[in-house]
């Protein structure tokens, strides 16, 4: 069911356009990829489209899907659209229906009607229809034969007749014609009514009453009688003994008829009819026979034992637990299982593999049992049929059903259940998470079709990088999962990463295009960085998923002691929820400022956690990592509690915000949580702000609308932050109510020197007017940019150019003082040379035992007496109980260091000084690979660090 998912995702993903009465455009190779016949329907009963197997069902024809009226009963019709309005009012529902095809065909249809939601609005429907034709056929012949059999066994019958009492068919005897004197084109045309004129009228009556009790009472089962029949060639009457049965189902009635003045051509024909139940079972590789438990022994009843079972009659008889030998051990308890089915006097149907001439087969039981008069069960009668082709075909279509339709190789479902597989044998394993990145470029670029061949030609190249024993399978778009059913040790996983990385430099022929991937890969193992199956795939989702944020990498591992960032990012992970629990969250508060005056009129809450190893980690760092884990629903509630427990405590209060992601609004009610906590503080709830970064923004605007919706209606002001950085920042503005923007750093950062940054920062100054909303300028360090911004009309500045973060007392006696003074931000505090040096920084202990782990990228920028300034895109402690060092480019041994002081910078970097034990050999060596300052070099982002170390 997890495959209509899809739908549901493109049907709310343009709810405008449902509403519009606009075509739905649904992906068809999903609906193919279903085994059963598929349909969706909009509000309007309308087919929005269906697969190949709905076609061939009613041989293109599946419009009478929606136009139920043109070709059903008008009951029949009624119920079915009652059933899609009550889907449409939200309930699944189940539902049979007996319809005739095209080609006149009767068939029998199992039918599942599902809303598809919207947010909480019901879209339309989805069917599944299921063909049941084929089994209720050989349900109701196999009925048919057991009812014959039976009768037969008592009586030497002449005819056989059988009716359908819901359709009026009849079915008859071979002898049927001989018997009664009626030709082949009578019989072919023969009703109830007809057969019920050949009965002589003295007859009739009686005859009729005892057949219609028998059809009502559902306590009788047969009736016995003798009546006077018409031979209709020779128009006279036959004494004819009749014995009348009623099915279980009571759906059908079969008469057995013999002509009791010839017994002996009622013979005949009744061995004439075992012959031919003999030939059936033979053509469908079935046999009957009973097994009484007493004597242990077989009564074969049709012949084609042996062609099944590849054993003789006398073979089983001779040694009565010779059954044992031959069914498969692992199905031995489904034997007996079905045995003591037997014995508690109820019927069974079962299936299991035996062994016959050197094969293995597949065979279906068909068991009732044997009573004796007074109740007692004494063996069974059964019926086996030979079904190794079936299943056959159920496992070539299992098969088809668990690749993908594009590379045939395993889909996500199929590869999720091999992982499962080796969670569940405790085998250490390895798992590579790798995505070419190109796919939906390429889709929207050039189309589907040339993007399928993308994913094949990808594909094989692939196949070509993996050992013999890797197993593939798809997870989505052009990303796949590759299974090494072994533990790759870290230069193992190196090794084969940097096989795969090359195909980012493997030229694609797709089409006439030249096409390069960007490949990006991430590796969990197994048990190190799971348990389950889904928990193993998603962390190696996750750790490729952060590459993207790496520059100059193509692989990441999920825990692996690989370079200081992956060990930081685990050990925070790991440590986080005892963290919250332990009180090492704590907040600080940054004023906002009028540019003018520097009154303060807000804050915002930033919180911070001091680790025992790491130090102080900003929220940049740990917020992520929290949303990996879902702790960012708890850390949000915290935060809520903590800043309106401050605010209620504050004697000069301002508004302050906090950042709350776009997830957390994805609760059912989270609303209650704000309700709440304003509640039991007494906080004013204008008081209480709100950021929600652009870019965090999904893409179920109606939900995120609603969320907005619902802070607005408590009161509580909105405010978009980061503004400016996403995509559809003024779509934002028209679908989202908020009531501030924050226009992020990247714009106030050297606005004074940047003609583009000045105009954008104009431009949304001015709209904000036109929408009536507030404007907050983010990351003001430099007095000439706030100067600038006084100029464009900017009312409220943060940045560093009039408060860093603040701790509550701090923030306390800044409310106090009322005004903060411009105070410029000067980053560097080493004076710079005109001469860098690249090089690498890596752990070598950490809290007394030693580790093995890769460098990250810095930049050193200046040397003094035993002291060095580098930058950094990673944070570390001043005071960790660690030790570092530094590897130059030059191949020879690192050198410690000491951190003495650390600067965080507001554009993500980090600068230290640190000490060093200077000698001659170290001065030369860093002297040698000292390389001129390009003119303009600056440090404004982590890629400028990067480095390729030898």
């Amino acid at each position: 069911m997890g495959f209509f998912r899809h739908w549901k995702q493109i049907l709310e993903s343009d709810i405008e356009v449902e509403q519009r009465n606009e075509i739905i455009n649904i992906d068809s190779l999903l609906l193919d990829q279903y085994p059963d016949a598929v349909f969706v329907l909009n509000r309007e009963l309308k087919l929005i489209d269906s697969n190949e197997k709905l076609s061939l069902l009613f041989n293109g024809m599946e419009e009478r899907f929606v136009h139920l009226e043109q070709w059903l009963p008008q009951a029949d019709s009624e119920r079915v659209y009652k059933f899609y309005e009550r889907t449409l009012q939200g309930e699944t529902v189940h539902y049979e229906l007996k319809v005739t095809n095209t080609e006149g065909r009767k068939i029998h249809l199992s039918i599942t009607n599902t809303p598809l939601y919207t947010g909480r609005v019901i879209t339309g429907l989805y069917g599944i229809v299921k063909n049941l034709t084929d089994q209720i056929e050989l349900r109701d012949r196999y009925n048919r034969f057991k009812l014959s059999r039976a009768l037969f066994e008592r009586i030497p019958g002449l005819v056989l007749i059988e009716l359908d009492i819901r359709t009026g068919d009849f079915y008859h005897s071979p002898q049927t014609s001989s018997v009664l004197g009626l030709s082949s084109r009578q019989l072919s045309q023969m009703k109830r009514e007809h057969f019920r004129h050949l009965i002589h009228e003295s007859d009739r009556p009686a005859f009729a009453r005892a057949i219609q009790a028998l059809i009502d009472d559902p306590s009788q089962f047969e009736y016995e009688t003798q009546i006077k029949v018409l031979h209709s060639s020779t128009k006279e009457y036959l004494d004819l003994i009749v014995k009348v049965g009623v099915s279980k189902d009571r759906g059908t009635v079969t008469w057995a008829m013999f002509d009791v003045t010839n017994l002996m051509h009622a013979e005949e024909a009744l061995s004439k009819e075992k012959s031919k139940v003999r030939q059936l079972c033979e053509i469908v590789d079935s046999v009957i026979f009973e097994r009484y438990f007493d004597s242990k022994r077989f009564k074969f009843l049709t012949p084609g034992f042996s062609s099944i079972f590849g054993y003789t009659e006398d073979q089983f008889n001779t040694h009565p637990d010779y059954w044992q030998r031959v069914v498969v051990p692992d199905d031995v308890p489904k034997v007996k299982q079905a045995r003591e089915v037997t014995l508690n006097g109820k019927a069974s149907t079962f299936s299991y593999r035996i062994f016959a001439k050197g094969e293995v087969k597949w065979i279906e039981e068909n068991r009732e049992p044997i009573f004796t008069e007074d109740g007692t069960v004494i063996g069974f009668r059964t019926l086996v049929k030979d079904i190794s082709e079936l299943k056959a075909q159920q496992e070539e279509i299992w098969r088809l059903a668990s690749l993908d339709s594009i590379t045939n190789m395993p889909n996500r479902e199929s590869i999720t259940q091999t992982v499962y597989e080796l969670t569940r044998r405790r085998d250490p394993f390895t798992l590579f998470s790798l995505s070419f990145n190109r796919i939906e470029e390429i889709n929207h670029t050039f189309g589907y079709e040339l993007g399928d061949e993308w994913r094949v030609k990808t594909i094989n190249q692939l196949i070509r990088f993996l050992p013999t024993d890797a197993q593939l399978g798809h997870l989505d778009a052009d990303n796949v999962l590759i299974v090494i059913p072994r533990r790759m040790d870290d230069p193992e996983v190196l090794a084969l990463g940097n096989k795969l990385g090359s195909l980012s430099t493997y030229r694609f022929r797709v089409s006439v295009y030249d096409l390069y991937a960007r490949i990006s890969i991430g590796v969990s193992r197994y048990p190190e960085d799971g348990a389950q199956a889904g928990e193993l795939i998603k962390n190696a989702c996750t750790a490729m998923n952060r590459v993207d944020k790496k520059v100059g990498k193509s692989l990441e591992l999920y825990s692996s002691q690989m370079d200081i960032e992956s060990l930081r990012r685990f050990e925070l992970l790991r440590d986080m929820r005892e963290a919250l629990n332990n009180g090492e969250f704590f907040l600080m508060y940054q004023p906002k400022a009028n540019a003018w005056t520097g009154q303060i009129v807000g804050g915002e809450a930033l919180m911070r956690w001091t680790h025992p190893t790491w130090g102080s980690i900003p929220p940049a760092e740990f917020i992520p990592l929290a949303e990996e884990s879902s702790l960012h629903l708890e850390l949000t509630n915290w935060l809520i509690e903590e800043v309106c427990s401050y605010l209620s405590q504050l004697p000069n209060k301002v508004p302050i915000s906090i950042n709350v992601s776009a997830k957390y609004l994805y609760q059912e009610h989270f609303e209650r949580v704000f309700e709440d906590v304003l509640h039991r503080y007494n906080i004013p709830r204008s008081y209480l702000e709100v950021e929600i970064s652009e870019t965090s923004l999904l893409e179920d605007a109606q939900q995120i609308k609603s969320a907005f919706t619902r802070l607005n209606d408590l009161g509580i002001p909105i405010a978009f932050d980061d503004f400016g950085k996403g995509y559809s920042s003024l779509a934002y503005l028209q679908t989202y109510n908020a009531q501030t923007i924050k226009i992020d750093r990247m714009f106030a950062h050297h606005v004074n020197q940047s003609r583009k940054a000045q105009g954008i920062i104009r431009s949304l100054l001015l709209i904000a007017e036109e929408f009536d909303m507030n404007v907050v300028v983010e990351g003001v360090e430099m007095m000439d940019d706030l100067l600038r911004l006084r100029e464009f009309g900017c009312h409220v500045v943060q940045g560093y150019i009039f408060s860093r973060p603040l701790k509550q007392v701090e923030f306390e006696q800044a409310l106090q003082q009322g005004t903060l003074t411009p105070i410029e931000e000067y980053i560097e505090t080493i004076e710079q040379s005109n001469r860098l040096i690249h090089a690498g920084i890596t752990i070598t202990r950490l809290r007394n035992q030693e580790v093995t782990v890769g460098t990250s990228p810095i930049v050193i920028m200046r040397r003094g007496f035993k002291t060095l300034a580098f930058y950094a895109s990673i944070r570390l402690p001043t005071d960790g109980e660690m030790d570092l060092v530094i590897l130059l480019d030059d191949g020879q041994s690192p050198f410690v260091i000491n951190i003495t002081r650390l600067t965080e910078l507001a554009n993500g970097l980090y600068q230290y000084e640190a000490s060093y034990e200077q000698t001659a050999q170290l001065e030369k060596r860093l002297t040698t690979l000292e390389r001129e300052k390009p003119r303009g070099f600056s440090i404004h982002q982590p890629k400028d660090l990067q480095i390729k170390l030898k």
